[in-house]
């Protein structure tokens, strides 16, 4: 991911940081840095919404923003005067998709910030004998640390749940020494007090509120109307192109049809995935209807899967997640010329505000073989070696689930896929708004089980967005009948060509795409084999080799065990 990063350590003399991230030779990257005393800052970022995203130095401070600023606080003069007046807190002003820093020159303090949900990581390490350190990819920040000659060990958590469940969860990544900055927080670190603060100014809590389904309605539709509008101003504030990523799903038709609904005109419109699936043959249709341009990358096999596996798709997500959807991301943007659009506008999180993992009293103690990104989990007597599996039931049981999916399952899981995006364009999404997820957040679940207040807000107020086939059900979502039958006629008949060995209905098909090609699996064999010899602990390895031995559908073990072990090559290993 296009990044920042800080070495406040006592004993580092690295220059040039910015060479070490993803994009450090992308044709359209900004790489500075600013050298104070023995102290390093830099980044390594898009040269694109440049008012937006800045380094800054004055005779006082340090000042760095990176990513997209919806707020009133905009110049880095502002940003000043609003943190000496509020402190910390003065991140509670800001609005949009970013993650940064200030950096006190008299006081020699630095605070750290990022968005309500993460969507700019920031990865730490803080030593009381040696400092902190941190960089927005952590695979930059392991080998400043190994270089300036800081030891690193193995994080059993974060190894096990990437091995296991193709995600981390909490704060913890694979290396012990680093941890991953929570969302919606500060970081404070004063040099020369020596002293450490992190905390949290937003939450992910449900607080039902008792509302009529249409007053739930109006407010959902104000809240998004205005979240999609101030989406799509950026790209015309800054002359850019409109670029919206479409699909037969939901989330993705809501934002450019809303958009093109508010007079946003000459949006070009691009998707993805298998051309066969009626994913890509309902945006077809969609674009054709609605937008000004349309384009289709076709994915007909998966043989991309194992080109440069690690500088490609594990490096992006310093292995953190499984690489799946990293890897289709990278090869569907690779190519295409980027230069006359801004954002790419993207539907990321709206399933999930609207309802679609909400379980009332769901029992994570009997399920956590189910809580992660690959599905489910068969070697489950190695949660007995996952501490963290405590925590989870302690923290979420018996609860909707609806916290649990914004807090680990899409802030750890799906959200790191726009680390991949972020290299090559900033991405947005309407969904990610701070005031029209604290309503979600308030809506009673009755209304959103199943997603019932997504459709019953579209009927009302945007009928035509519905007037299309949802690639979830086959069928269009303008009726209860479609909506509830059609999603079981749809999971049972690709459920049984999946049991069965058959072509299914998928925007990515990868099961059938490793079934058809065989090579495709040896090669990940191979990298198994070249690479498993780098784990030490024989414990670890031969549970490592059992996981992904022990095949789930989609062969997600293959994808998360190699993910895992790439991802300490990557930490403990390279340089």
């Amino acid at each position: 991911m296009a990044g920042i990063y800080g070495i406040l350590l006592n004993k580092s003399k690295q220059k040039e940081i910015y060479n070490s991230f993803y994009n450090a030779d992308f044709p359209n990257t900004i790489k500075e840095e600013i050298n104070h005393e023995n102290f390093l800052f830099g980044r390594a970022v898009l040269n694109k919404f440049q008012k937006d995203r800045f380094l800054f130095e004055n005779e006082k401070y340090i000042l760095c923003f990176e990513g997209i600023n919806y707020s009133e606080i905009s110049h880095p003069k502002d940003f000043i005067k609003d943190y000496e007046k509020k402190g910390k807190d003065f991140v509670k002003d800001l609005k949009g998709s970013f993650s940064g820093f200030i950096f006190s020159k008299e006081e020699k303090e630095i605070l750290l910030f990022n968005d309500i949900l993460s969507t700019r990581n920031l990865y730490y390490y803080y030593n009381p004998a040696h400092g902190l350190a941190f960089a927005s990819e952590m695979h930059v920040l392991s080998k400043v640390l190994r270089t300036s000659g800081i030891s690193l060990n193995y994080d059993y958590n974060g190894i096990y749940a990437v091995a296991l469940y193709g995600q981390t969860f909490y704060n913890f990544t694979t290396v012990a020494e680093i941890k991953k900055l929570n969302y919606a927080s500060t970081l404070k670190f004063n040099f020369t007090e020596n002293n450490f603060e992190e905390n949290s100014y937003f939450q992910f809590k449900r607080k039902e509120k008792e509302k009529s389904l249409s007053d739930i309605i109006e407010e959902i539709d104000f809240l998004m109307l205005r979240a999609v509008e101030e989406e799509w101003q950026k790209d015309q504030a800054y002359n850019y192109e409109h670029f919206g990523l479409i699909s037969g799903g939901m989330d993705s038709r809501v934002n450019t049809m809303l958009a093109k609904h508010l007079g946003f005109e000459n949006i070009n419109t691009y998707t993805y995935g298998d051309p066969n699936s009626s994913d890509v043959k309902i945006a077809q249709k969609i674009a054709k209807d609605n937008f000004k341009t349309h384009t289709q990358f076709n994915l007909f096999n998966g043989s991309f899967f194992y080109e440069n596996t690690l500088e490609n798709y594990i490096k992006t997500t310093d292995g953190l997640t499984y690489f799946t959807a990293n890897a289709v991301i990278f090869n569907a943007f690779k190519g295409i010329n980027l230069n006359q659009y801004g954002l790419v506008h993207s539907g990321q999180l709206g399933d999930t505000a609207m309802g679609s993992f909400i379980k009332p009293n769901f029992d994570y103690a009997k399920n956590l073989d189910k809580i992660g990104v690959t599905g489910f989990v068969k070697p489950t007597h190695l949660f007995e070696k996952i501490p963290f599996l405590k925590d989870i039931v302690k923290d979420y049981q018996n609860s909707d689930n609806d916290r649990f999916t914004y807090e680990q399952r899409q802030i750890h899981g799906t959200l790191m896929g726009d680390k991949v995006f972020n290299n090559f364009i900033d991405i947005a999404s309407p969904f990610y708004d701070q005031k029209f997820l604290e309503l979600m957040l308030s809506v009673p679940t009755k209304y959103k089980i199943n997603q019932q207040i997504y459709f019953e807000w579209l009927k009302a107020k945007h009928p035509k967005l519905v007037d299309y086939k949802w690639d979830k059900i086959g069928l269009k979502p303008n009726n209860n009948f479609n909506i509830k039958y059609g999603r079981l006629a749809k999971k049972y008949i690709n459920g049984g060509k999946k049991y069965f060995g058959l072509p299914y209905d998928s925007m990515s098909p990868v099961n059938m795409w490793l079934k058809k090609d065989p090579h495709i699996l040896k090669e990940f064999d191979k990298l198994f084999t070249k690479n498993i010899h780098l784990i030490k602990d024989e414990e670890l390895k031969t549970d490592l080799k059992e996981i992904y031995n022990n095949d789930i559908f989609e062969f997600r073990n293959k994808f998360s065990v190699l993910s895992a072990l790439l991802g300490i090559k990557l930490h403990f290993y390279e340089l």
